[in-house]
């Protein structure tokens, strides 16, 4: 599984621009609330995420993770 951060800079955009509009789309405050609604774990959400923006799984960055509500 590749790291995000080695990632180019387009396609790290790329991912997090589709998880803003999944979040967006679910009314979600942050991935672990929409992992809940999904009923799966952050990294069923990730893969989900990279799936739709049409890229390979990666690492989750630790912003995404690092505000838990």
């Amino acid at each position: 599984m590749k790291r995000f951060e080695d990632l180019p800079e387009n396609v790290r955009a790329l991912i997090l621009a589709k998880l803003g509009v999944e979040l967006a789309a679910h009314n979600s405050p942050n991935v672990y609330h929409l992992a809940k609604i999904h009923q799966t774990d952050v990294m069923g959400v990730w893969r989900e995420v990279c799936r739709k923006a049409r890229q390979p799984v990666c690492t989750i960055p630790p912003a995404v993770t690092h505000a838990k509500q």
